[in-house]
């Protein structure tokens, strides 16, 4: 896809209030510690699982998934679970998230892990066109991959949470079974406000169409929303307002919020199978 970024949006004064809620770079310095672990922990369950893959579903250099087979599928259409990366689509990677994996696969579940290219070189409507096309790519191969599609979990961290919740449905009436939105940002014109939008570069127009909580939603679609007790109330609200839209709709839409965690290490509590997190976001896939 070719490089969008040239379009010219009039930035707003940043806002200080909505800065403190949603810029967290300033706010959080152990998250660099927090990426660095996690890191580590994925590439060790990378080099450890046979039959990891790396797969391209577009013609950018970043338009690629990781898929991790479960040694031990619980039947040989599987679910599967796939995890979106955050960064505020302008940083990150999917490599640093693989170790979320580890639960499922060991549960008998497959995974797979999509990258994308980051803000400002393409919006945020161009990124989930791309994290669209990566989900059309697994519906497609289901039968290579050994997925059962109508198991399939798609998840998010942040604004991985708001591309996942762009890509909850597809051609011939294909929905996912469920949508684990961690920390996410379902309603995008706060950001307006911020600094993050000199990179993402949002006009009103865009806020709107791209924001989950102005769309309409897949009933058949199961939605549980994370969210850390330690996190602003702006991301905290972004998931109960998003749950209330999603209710409103007549979706099953669940809240947890999570205690004494923050925006980055919550996703720490999701990768550890004892927890509630972990327990009520494998249950989706209905063979508990």
């Amino acid at each position: 896809m070719a490089c969008d970024s040239a379009k010219t949006v009039s930035l707003l004064p940043v806002d200080p209030v909505l800065e403190r809620e949603y810029s967290l770079r300033t706010r959080h310095p152990e998250r660099g510690g927090i990426y660095e672990r996690q890191a580590r922990a994925s590439a060790e369950l990378r080099a450890s699982v046979s039959g990891f893959r790396t797969i391209r579903y577009g013609d950018a250099s970043a338009c690629l998934l990781d898929f991790l087979p479960a040694v031990k599928p619980v039947s040989d259409r599987a679910p599967l679970f796939v995890f979106i990366h955050g960064g505020y689509w302008r940083a990150l990677e999917r490599g640093i998230f693989t170790f979320l994996a580890k639960p499922w696969l060991d549960s008998g579940v497959h995974a797979a892990f999509i990258g994308y290219e980051l803000a400002p070189r393409l919006s945020v409507s161009s990124i989930a066109v791309q994290v669209g096309q990566a989900m059309e790519w697994l519906r497609g191969n289901t039968q290579e991959l050994g997925v059962d599609a109508e198991r399939i979990v798609v998840a998010g961290h942040s604004a991985g949470a708001h591309l996942g919740a762009c890509v909850l449905d597809g051609p011939k009436g294909w929905h996912a079974a469920g949508f684990v939105g961690v920390s996410g940002l379902y309603d995008l014109e706060p950001l307006r406000h911020t600094s993050v939008n000199a990179d993402i570069r949002l006009d009103p127009q865009d806020a709107r169409a791209m924001s989950p909580m102005w769309r309409d939603a897949d009933r058949a679609t199961r939605h549980l929303l994370a969210v850390g007790g330690a996190e602003t109330d702006g991301f905290r609200g972004q998931s109960i307002d998003y749950a209330e839209h999603l209710r409103r709709q007549g979706c099953a839409a669940q809240v947890q919020v999570v205690p004494g965690c923050t925006h980055f290490d919550i996703l720490d509590v999701l990768a550890d199978p004892q927890s509630a997190l972990f327990r009520d976001a494998h249950a989706i896939v209905g063979h508990d």
